[in-house]
């Protein structure tokens, strides 16, 4: 099992390494061609993968399947407002940490390749209601309609803090992590929004 996954995690490093220093665009690289330059036969390729596509797929899911448990944990966990702050903060500098050198090339899928539309849909689904979740408990005594509004804003923060980090070095990500950080904290500190 362990050299299936040394494998695969070999197959997508050099898949991205290869798109990264084509002189094509990532639609038109086909598997074939993938094959070739990974010098491994089709049928081994396939084995893992059915096309491109399931590639940046794999490593969205993978970097959002441990963000969320991360942040499952971390609720169930949280017991305290200052826990369930201290959760917000963690888990963007836990992004920071999980996003892998390609993941400016996972990021720019996601926004066309239709599986990881469609996972970046549902990802943004799970992240509001958590977010949703986790701002209640980190700063009580807002009305639905500040909540709702206050999330939206954290959520739409927090996805242009995942584009930055995915295309900086993570000294980069970690250096201004601080600041966004306390940006969010002093936003969710109003209680009125408007």
């Amino acid at each position: 099992m362990k050299v299936d996954i040394q494998k695969k995690v070999k197959i997508i490093q050099k898949s991205m390494e290869s798109i990264r220093r084509s002189d094509t665009t990532l639609h038109t690289i086909t598997f074939p061609r993938l094959a070739q330059e990974l010098q491994i036969p089709m049928e081994e390729l396939t084995s893992f993968f059915l096309n491109v596509e399931d590639i940046f797929l794999n490593e969205q899911k993978r970097v959002n399947r441990k963000i969320e448990k991360f942040l499952n944990e971390g609720i169930q966990n949280a017991k305290t407002a200052s826990q369930a702050k201290e959760l917000l903060e963690s888990a963007t500098l836990k992004l920071v940490d999980l996003l892998p050198e390609h993941s400016d090339l996972v990021f720019s899928a996601s926004f066309y390749l239709p599986k990881c539309i469609e996972e970046r849909a549902r990802a943004k689904k799970y992240y509001k209601q958590t977010f949703r979740r986790i701002i209640k408990k980190g700063w009580p005594g807002k009305v639905d309609s500040v909540l709702d509004r206050q999330t939206d804003l954290v959520l739409l923060s927090v996805y242009g803090f995942y584009e930055y980090c995915a295309r900086v070095s993570k000294k980069e990500g970690k250096a201004i992590h601080k600041d966004f950080t306390n940006m969010i904290n002093l936003h969710l500190q109003d209680r009125l929004f408007f």
